[in-house]
């Protein structure tokens, strides 16, 4: 299997998870589906990159920062739902709310721990990928979660796992952060979609729907839009005004945008053949 096939497996499973959502109402059968799922489709890839490896250093990397960590974390997030759910009090709101914002300092913990990695991750860096995401480079005295790679060297860089946890704990606090605003009574929409391009793609969008006129009738300002993207995908921009200039400044000025008809263009055109 290449990066693309592995690609689709991801699009497939996420598909298998959004319906197995819609069908199954009873929440412990929901959480141990999944993690059937997503257990069963790791080790799928485990048995083809331990067999067939990868071509290339690029490729390599590719898969252990954008595929594996992204199956990983779903498991790692039903994993700890499950948990979270099975060890969560009986007893009062109080207690409850309690005992769940026990759970979000031990995730802020572990991300704290692993502070420049995260930085890295969030900023959408790149240059340190030989090192974080090809296999043998770790250190158990640097990094503690590089024990995952010593015990699987043909399947961990360490960092994959890291990751992995870092995008589930994104999850896992959201969900945290609902289940306390329904036990105060303040329930509010909390989205489990996460925008995983960099965010100079997502507002290519935002301006342009911006400028189409097409929300609210032409109502709603760029900043409205923008904070309603964040909101559904899980993002933070910084600087909407800045980042609009250095998207002018770019040889390809709309590139996302280019990709986003060319990638749906396709896909008709191969219906049509």
């Amino acid at each position: 299997m290449d990066n693309q096939s592995y690609n689709k497996t991801i699009e497939e499973l996420e598909e298998t998870l959004s319906q197995l959502k819609t069908q199954t109402q009873n929440f412990v059968e929901l959480t141990e589906k999944a993690m059937g799922l997503c257990d069963s489709v790791m080790m799928k890839l485990r048995e083809s990159v331990i067999k067939n490896g990868f071509k290339s250093e690029e490729e390599e990397i590719y898969f252990f920062k954008h595929i594996k960590p992204r199956i990983n974390s779903k498991l790692f997030f039903y994993t700890e739902v499950f948990d979270l759910e099975s060890y969560r009090p009986e007893g009062g709101k109080k207690l409850q709310v309690k005992f769940l914002q026990d759970k979000s300092k031990e995730i802020c913990d572990y991300v704290n721990a692993n502070k420049a990695f995260y930085q890295y991750y969030k900023r959408s860096r790149t240059d340190f990928d030989h090192i974080y995401f090809l296999r043998g480079n770790v250190d158990s005295r640097i990094h503690k979660d590089s024990i995952h790679a010593h015990a699987n060297p043909k399947f961990s860089t360490g960092y994959d796992y890291t990751l992995a946890k870092i995008m589930a704990y994104e999850q896992l606090k959201k969900y945290i952060r609902n289940e306390i605003r329904k036990l105060k009574g303040n329930e509010e929409f909390v989205s489990n979609l996460y925008w995983t391009n960099p965010n100079i793609d997502a507002l290519e969008i935002v301006y342009s729907l911006f400028l189409a006129k097409a929300i609210n009738n032409g109502k709603a300002s760029r900043i409205e839009i923008a904070r309603a993207f964040e909101k559904m995908f899980n993002i933070k921009f910084k600087d909407i005004y800045g980042t609009f200039k250095e998207m002018r400044g770019r040889s390809e000025q709309i590139s996302f945008l280019k990709h986003l008809i060319e990638v749906l263009q396709k896909r008709m055109d191969d219906m049509d053949e």
